[in-house]
């Protein structure tokens, strides 16, 4: 073997223990990356505003739908501009924010005063759309089919902008705290305290308990809709699925919430015990949103089964669909709140020195890398 062909080889040894050594750290969030996110979230709420005003004009202009449609359309599409106007606030201070918080200037009464704007426009945006739930709903149930399109992007752009907006007064809070405790994210902890196998079972229990809580709730929302819209089933019916079907409405909105904020246990948990307060404090947000989550499906018990009594044998799937999908949301409810308390018992779990807890013991990667130099030239010795 010539002499090119061993530096070669050691060089490719070293290599391999130089990547054994390296650290695998999670990504923490800093102060600018927030701010940013709020920025961008300003961003698409006027971009989704620009929605509701483009889809309600192809049905407020369109003279050959029936007068009060049109109106309604029109009014709608009228807010739209109120609305947007609101949004340009929110992304105005959004980004006199981000400027102070990029150029750390240190001014924390100019960057709170900021934060409170932000807070102000987005809580004045929500009431605002709030009041035109009502409204955005009789838009979707009255538009014929040949508009059917534009009265569900219009659905879907206030639901969307009204995420959007929670999502940046959501974020604000976070940035305040975090410049609160000097802006910089906590390093990852070596107590190896909490047993990262457990809490990281909880946590996929827990995404696919509020995946299924959302599919559920969108389950009840089409399935309704279909009844709703079908002129040849009785009126009284197709009232009784549409109060069913408003209600879906909000179930759907919790349960986006819950995906939200079980994405937030999963970045949280990068570093379970610096961030056990952080998850505890999700924890019991969650809590209380499967309680909202199970109240108002509760709500609505005798009017599911009355639906499947009254349902005629033409959309008899869509009331038993209806039925089946309230029943699995109650079970997952129950088994939300069952992963939410043994994540939170996982939290407080003393120190494990188990394969599976948080932290590898001190020295690990660097005994590793040892073992991985001297295997691979006895391997390439071998071979040679």
């Amino acid at each position: 073997m010539d002499k090119t062909s061993i530096i070669s080889k050691i060089f490719l040894a070293f290599l391999v223990a130089a990547l054994i050594c390296v650290p695998v750290t999670a990504h923490e969030a800093s102060v600018s990356d927030v701010a940013a996110d709020i920025v961008e979230d300003s961003q698409i709420l006027i971009a989704l505003c620009t929605e509701i005003h483009d889809q309600t004009e192809y049905i407020a202009d369109d003279e050959s739908l029936d007068a009060e449609l049109c109106e309604l359309a029109e009014s709608i599409h009228l807010f739209s501009h109120e609305l947007e106007s609101v949004a340009d606030d929110v992304l105005l201070h959004a980004q006199k924010l981000q400027t102070l918080v990029n150029a750390d200037s240190g001014n924390s009464a100019a960057v709170g005063k900021e934060i409170e704007a932000v807070n102000e426009h987005s809580e004045k945006f929500i009431a605002m759309l709030g009041t035109k739930h009502d409204d955005i709903h009789d838009l979707v149930f009255n538009a014929p089919e040949s508009h059917e399109e534009y009265a569900d992007a219009t659905h879907d752009a206030a639901h969307a902008a009204g995420d959007a907006a929670k999502r940046i007064m959501a974020n604000s809070k976070e940035l305040q705290g975090m410049l609160a405790s000097g802006g910089a994210p906590s390093s990852p902890s070596q107590n190896p305290g909490v047993t990262a196998a457990d809490i990281t079972a909880e946590l996929a229990e827990i995404t696919e308990e509020s995946d299924k809580l959302f599919n559920s709730a969108e389950s009840i929302l089409l399935d309704t809709k279909a009844i709703v819209k079908d002129e040849s089933v009785d009126q009284d019916i197709r009232d009784l699925a549409k109060t069913i079907h408003l209600v879906s409405h909000e179930l759907e909105d919790i349960a986006k919430t819950l995906q939200e904020d079980s994405a937030k246990l999963g970045t949280l948990a990068a570093d379970p015990v610096a961030n056990k307060n952080a998850m505890k404090s999700t924890i019991v947000t969650m809590k209380e949103s499967s309680a909202e989550y199970s109240a108002k499906l509760g709500s609505q018990h005798d009017n599911i089964h009355q639906l499947v009594k009254v349902a005629p044998e033409s959309r008899e799937d869509n009331a038993d669909g209806v039925h089946d999908a309230c029943h699995a949301a109650k079970k997952g409810a129950d088994n939300l709140v069952g992963h939410l308390n043994s994540l939170d018992s996982a939290l407080d779990a003393p120190a494990s020195g188990n394969p599976g807890s948080s932290m590898p013991a001190p020295g690990f990667g660097v005994l590793a890398a040892i073992c991985g130099l001297f295997g691979t030239v006895a391997y390439i010795g071998r071979r040679e």
